[in-house]
């Protein structure tokens, strides 16, 4: 065994003189010992060259799993939707189980392509440190991966756990409860449109000492001011407007509102028109 101090400086020139003699460097000197020492071993060295072909690779295969993680989080949120939306039973469940499998078969994918590539890099015990760095990020990678598996397996539980006919009366609730609101909605704007009306009538009375008005469709004589929805009394058809008389004689008329057409209406044969009773001093 050589007698050499490494503490003592002398190590250090007796490589430095090698080198010297064999007119190379320091490092190229103590690269070439080692792998004629690793041979002597029977041990696999593996060159530059493979190096970089496994750093290629762990590349590779650090952008396939991005990929994968990007897909999966874009599937997780596509199936949190569906589930919320609750789209019809007899599609629900055969789409989300179709996307669970397609997520289990991509995760079997890149633990293979790991298991792959974590047996080589064994087999090449002198692997630069950043190598097994890279490594190790993968493994962690995939456990993050693991963990979102087991919270889509949850999430299938949920699934399976959902009763679809609680779900349909519930639907089937809120449905009645939407059409109730909107013809309450629908009442309350007919009131509120019908109100206004009722409120222009009058100002138009009141502008012009309109104190009475004949109906254009029955001819019957109305009190404006006892109005209390702007329709007549008499025949029930709505007012559109209030033509006050121009002049001392004649009547002021309550125009009947435009009465849409109904299916099966046949002609009574009443002209619609203004009586031709004398109802003079009604203004």
């Amino acid at each position: 065994m050589s007698d050499l101090d490494p503490t003592d400086g002398t190590v250090d020139a007796a490589i430095e003189a090698a080198a010297d003699e064999a007119g190379v460097g320091r490092e190229e000197l103590l690269k070439r010992a080692i792998v004629t020492l690793a041979e002597g071993e029977d041990i696999d060295v593996p060159d530059a060259e493979e190096v970089a072909a496994l750093e290629s690779r762990l590349d590779e295969l650090d952008a396939d799993v991005d990929e994968k993680v990007a897909d999966l989080r874009e599937r997780f949120v596509e199936l949190y939707r569906d589930l919320e939306a609750k789209a019809p039973a007899d599609h629900a469940h055969a789409e989300t189980a179709e996307r669970l499998d397609a997520l289990a078969a991509d995760l079997d994918r890149v633990s293979e392509r790991l298991d792959e590539l974590e047996a080589d890099a064994v087999s090449r015990s002198t692997v630069d440190e950043a190598v097994e760095e890279r490594v190790g990020d993968l493994d962690d990678r995939l456990a993050d991966i693991e963990s979102r598996t087991a919270d889509l397996a949850e999430l299938e539980a949920r699934v399976d756990a959902i009763d679809t006919d609680d779900l349909d009366d519930k639907l089937s609730r809120v449905a009645g409860a939407v059409v109730r609101v909107r013809r309450r909605l629908e009442a309350a704007e007919r009131d509120r449109a019908d109100r206004e009306r009722l409120d222009a009538l009058a100002a138009t009375a009141n502008r012009n000492g309109v104190r009475k008005a004949a109906c254009t469709d029955c001819g019957e004589t109305v009190d404006v001011g006892l109005l209390t929805e702007p329709e007549c009394p008499h025949c029930g058809r709505e007012f559109g407007e209030l033509e006050p008389n121009p002049g001392f004689l004649g009547t002021s008329r309550l125009v009947a509102g435009e009465q849409p057409a109904l299916e099966g209406d046949v002609d009574d044969g009443r002209d619609g028109g203004v009586s031709t009773r004398d109802v003079g001093g009604d203004r």
